[in-house]
């Protein structure tokens, strides 16, 4: 009685793992944010060559980057939660058109 009360939980109540926000939507959040920025400045729009998704720099004019990141949150150990927006950390260059 015992295994047939232990199956049925578990076929009933399957265990799963959730993230906080799954990969696809937090990439869609990180672009949204890359892509406002670049549609926002003028010099960016204008002289845009790429974006380094993986290291979130955009790169405009000759040899700007425009770099961005997370802040740091401080979260207890084994606590999983969703990651900090993406925000411009600096530039390499001057934003207004010249």
């Amino acid at each position: 009685m015992r295994k047939i009360a232990v199956i049925l939980f578990i076929v009933l109540f399957p265990l799963k793992s959730l993230a906080a926000l799954p990969p696809e939507y937090q990439n869609e959040k990180d672009f949204d944010v890359i892509i406002e920025f670049i549609k926002s400045h003028e010099k960016v729009i204008s002289t845009f060559k790429s974006i380094d998704f993986k290291k979130f720099i955009v790169y405009f004019d000759d040899d700007c980057e425009a770099i961005f990141g997370r802040k740091v949150i401080q979260r207890p150990s084994g606590w999983v939660g969703p990651a900090a927006p993406l925000e411009l950390k600096s530039t390499t260059c001057n934003l207004e058109s010249q």
